[in-house]
């Protein structure tokens, strides 16, 4: 079995991923795998790089159905899965090393985004052990598609164990802090705020939702 993939959707951003793979190559010291899922319909403008594995699947297009249509499979290949977005950017040596470090001993991990936004110890990306993917069937909520997986991975983090590492530096480059222009893939995400916000409060409170998928996390720890 192979250590960690790195799950990575992107949409109308080819450079992004060329950008977090030329970082990979530099900071990555582990036994560490990059897997790209691209849209049937946008995949035409995005190199094939040597090393990095891509999955083209039709009509997926939002970050949380590609992360679980990403996980679940390799979550039978892989001892541990890291999800982020096309905008985040590794720049600490090691960071990868380190992570699967602190997955031997809490469930789940996430590095510093470096983002102002959010205070506080925020998780906007996720590394987990395969075994919590396969206990839960998937990696984030199915029930929202882009906005509060992140809401979710917190309180599972908090139910289950998580490490914050300060000094993974993992950078989101969001458009919010002037880090990246507002694009068409940004603003398509924009109308689902409101939907998934209450997706993911009816998951909070339904008995089946949050407080089954601890009991499933814990079952396996």
């Amino acid at each position: 079995m192979k250590d960690l993939a790195i799950l990575v959707p992107s949409r109308a951003r080819p450079g992004s991923v060329r950008r977090f793979w030329d970082a990979m190559g530099t900071t990555c010291r582990g036994d560490t795998h990059l897997i790209v899922g691209l849209d049937d319909d946008d995949q035409a403008g995005y190199e094939r790089i040597p090393g990095v594995e891509y999955a083209v699947r039709p009509g997926l297009r939002h970050v949380v159905v590609w992360f679980n249509e990403l996980a679940v499979p390799a979550a039978d290949e892989y001892r541990f899965i890291g999800a982020l977005g096309d905008d985040f950017l590794p720049g600490t040596a090691g960071w990868d090393v380190r992570m699967m470090e602190a997955l031997e001993v809490t469930p789940f991990a996430f590095g510093n985004d470096l983002s102002p936004r959010i205070p506080g110890e925020f998780p906007t990306h996720i590394f987990t052990r395969g075994e919590v993917v396969r206990a839960l069937g998937y990696l984030a909520v199915p029930a929202v598609k882009h906005m509060y997986c992140d809401a979710a991975w917190q309180q599972w983090g908090r139910a289950c164990g998580i490490t914050y590492l300060h000094d993974a530096i993992l950078e989101h480059l969001h458009y919010s802090v002037g880090k990246s222009p507002v694009d068409a893939t940004y603003a398509a995400s924009a109308p689902l705020m409101g939907p998934d916000e209450a997706a993911y409060r009816a998951y909070c409170a339904d008995p089946d939702g949050l407080e089954a998928d601890v009991r499933k996390i814990k079952a396996v720890l």
